[in-house]
């Protein structure tokens, strides 16, 4: 075994390694829908590798044919999400030896158009939300940008393939047998706030979340606030202008005043404690 993979195995058998032969990488995420796109761009911009396989939203590909081979056996075992929303922080997400080894070789082809091992890297692959503890324990020093939008709005996205394929194991009976809306915005509410509360404690200063909706009203001081947190040597200036070409806010914005108020009544009720913590009274 040689590079990442051997570094990984090392790690979990407990022989240390702890060191990797490039740098950390920059991960974005959210949960399905939120806008990750406009974050993908602006890191692109900035001189970060976020890959070269990728699909039309700026996914790396790679990463989330991995998502598809391991992310529900992983959600099966692991118990993280509950556990944050339970305020333990206390939790068991055990995984295969096999898990840590694919996802290692995943990032080596991930990487594998890189010139320079040393340059900047990352990945945009919004269902790393899920596997939050997974990759921070593979990654300890990896800057975490967390995008939130009103969940809402969520609510009522066509998006919801993130939620349909993962709402079974992460919600309860009656949210699953709920309508869509209320689906929705429960597996919004529930990732969002165990993946901000894991990041606030275990991540600190290396975890950033920001708003959709602020991006997309003042993107200048956005991509400042990102470029800061990448330590991207990106002028702040040409970035700006970037930003203002490139972030075109979504017409879906407040779709949710929409709707019927008794169904608005019940997605507060739902995710009432998300919606304040993440700013939308």
């Amino acid at each position: 075994m040689t590079g990442l993979l051997q570094r990984t195995v090392e790690r979990l058998r407990g022989r240390g390694a702890t060191d990797l032969p490039y740098p950390q990488p920059v991960v974005i995420f959210g949960t399905g829908g939120s806008g990750t796109r406009v974050l993908q761009v602006l890191t692109d911009h900035s001189g970060y590798y976020l890959g070269a396989n990728l699909n039309r939203a700026g996914d790396a590909l790679d990463i989330g044919h991995f998502m598809r081979r391991w992310l529900d056996r992983y959600l099966d075992k692991a118990d993280w999400i509950a556990a944050e929303l339970r305020g333990s922080g206390e939790h068991e997400y055990g995984y295969p030896l096999a898990m840590a080894e694919d996802f290692a070789l995943t990032l080596e082809d991930h990487r594998d158009a890189l010139d320079d091992p040393q340059a900047m890297w990352g990945w945009k692959a919004p269902r790393t939300i899920l596997i939050l503890p997974f990759v921070h324990e593979l990654f300890a020093g990896m800057r975490a940008i967390h995008l939130v939008r009103d969940g809402r709005d969520m609510a009522y996205s066509r998006n919801q393939q993130q939620m349909r394929r993962h709402a079974p194991l992460l919600l309860n009976n009656d949210h699953n047998e709920a309508s869509e809306p209320v689906r929705s915005i429960a597996f919004w509410a529930n990732v969002n706030l165990a993946a901000a509360r894991y990041g606030e404690r275990e991540l600190g200063p290396n975890y950033l979340r920001m708003r959709y909706e602020d991006v997309c009203s003042d993107p200048s001081s956005a991509v400042v606030e990102l470029l800061d947190f990448i330590d991207s040597p990106a002028s702040r200036e040409s970035m700006q202008r970037v930003a203002a070409e490139k972030i075109r806010p979504s017409s879906s914005i407040g779709r949710w005043r929409e709707h019927d108020q008794a169904e608005l009544d019940t997605l507060h009720d739902i995710a009432g404690e998300a919606l304040r913590k993440f700013g939308y009274e």
